[in-house]
């Protein structure tokens, strides 16, 4: 039986209706892999009886993070486009993953909310992070679980990073700036990236964050 990612939502709006949605450079990743993906929905009255089914998670980039939910305030407007729901299910998925030992990835916004909802804090603004394509330059660990060599490049498109690291998650790869842009769950199949694999799929790196994932599911 092939194996089910279950894959978070975001929200647009178009013509002031509230659109679900997710990005299918995400699904592509997975399903060219033979895994089936779901997309989750919000506000379920019993989302559990729908994670039961889901052999993995992946928690997709987006928006920012309710910095109340860190600690801090918003009073000069560095977090943005803020929801409540959103929030709410990458929570979730997360605690959930956590607490029955299923694999999980996240990406971009997906790898700030694993280490916020695990007890970390994020920068709410970085100055040089958006739009670097092909050329971010990070330093990585060597570790068994993700192994690269020292130095890999990778693209950027984000404005907020890891702060205060979670208690609970290593460090893999950082950018030459100190950025955290790896994490993995010290005792768990959990990781994230900082980054985007999923827009550069033939790149060795990207392939390298999708088959670890896949690997991780049993």
């Amino acid at each position: 039986m092939s194996k089910i990612v279950c894959v978070t939502p975001r929200i647009i709006y178009e013509h002031g209706v509230e659109k679900q949605f997710v990005n299918t450079r995400y699904l592509d990743r997975l399903t060219e892999r033979g895994v089936n993906t779901i997309m989750l929905t919000l506000n379920n009255p019993n989302q559990n009886e729908i994670f039961d089914v889901c052999d993995g998670f992946l928690i997709t980039g987006g928006w920012d993070i309710d910095p109340k939910i860190y600690g801090e305030t918003n009073e000069k407007g560095l977090s943005q486009h803020i929801y409540e729901s959103l929030d709410q299910i990458d929570r979730d998925v997360i605690l959930y993953a956590v607490n029955n030992k299923i694999p999980l990835l996240g990406i971009c916004r997906g790898h700030q909310s694993l280490n916020v909802f695990l007890g970390g804090t994020l920068h709410q603004h970085l100055e040089s992070h958006e739009s670097l394509k092909y050329d971010h330059l990070l330093f990585a660990k060597k570790d068994p679980r993700f192994m690269v060599e020292e130095k890999i490049l990778v693209n950027s498109f984000h404005h907020q990073a890891i702060k205060d690291l979670a208690s609970s998650l290593d460090v893999l790869a950082t950018h030459e700036d100190g950025t955290i842009e790896m994490v993995y769950h010290k005792e768990l199949p959990i990781f994230s990236v900082q980054w985007h694999p999923e827009m550069i799929p033939n790149d060795p790196i990207s392939k390298k964050v999708f088959d670890t994932f896949i690997q991780l599911i049993p």
